[in-house]
């Protein structure tokens, strides 16, 4: 199988992450959490319960490295947190609509979730990119670097309440473009 040019790095990473490389992990880890995050919190609608859910993708993938198929890890990642959010609203109690929406996104077919994983990745960075300067630096930050709120402001000389309003304007212009990209897919 073919791989196009960034899986072609992506499964270079797996391939080593399954030897339990953990530089590899890194660098997969930095270049996929930032959009399975977005599109988890897409999903939930909630800032901590996406990151949760993420996190545990990721602890489960190293646990598993070794029995894990790396063919497309990217799409791998994806359809497991897709399904870690269905769970999580399902578990929830959430309302029907987030139920039904989650589930749409779940049952889509192997090639259509591949297409919209990409084509989500490219509309989170197109989003990201759209920023303000200052407000996507601290939402990258935040994100894809996990650097504490505290320690943001510090670093960029900033009131940890600035930070804290760039982040939820982020989230918030993200979760809008998001949700024109989720209404096309479902």
């Amino acid at each position: 199988m073919k791989h196009p040019h960034t899986n072609e790095a992506q499964y270079k990473l797996a391939v080593r992450v399954k030897a339990s490389d953990r530089d590899a992990f890194n660098s997969l880890f930095s270049m996929l959490w930032e959009p399975m995050y977005v599109y988890a919190a897409s999903l939930v609608m909630n800032d901590s319960l996406a990151k949760d859910l993420v996190q545990e993708i990721w602890i489960d993938y190293w646990q598993r490295r070794e029995s894990i198929e790396v063919d497309n890890i990217k799409s791998y990642l994806f359809k497991a947190i897709c399904y870690k959010c269905y769970n999580a609203l399902r578990d929830a109690k959430f309302n029907k609509t987030q139920i039904e929406a989650a589930n749409s996104v779940y049952v889509a077919s192997e090639t259509e979730l591949e297409e919209d994983v990409l084509e989500l990745s490219k509309r989170i960075d197109v989003s990201v990119s759209t920023l303000p300067q200052r407000c996507q630096e601290v939402f990258r930050l935040s994100r894809i670097h996990n650097i504490s709120n505290k320690e943001i402001a510090q670093q960029l000389n900033i009131s940890h309440r600035s930070v804290e309003n760039q982040i939820s304007f982020a989230l918030r212009r993200l979760r809008k473009d998001l949700s024109i990209v989720k209404s096309m897919f479902l």
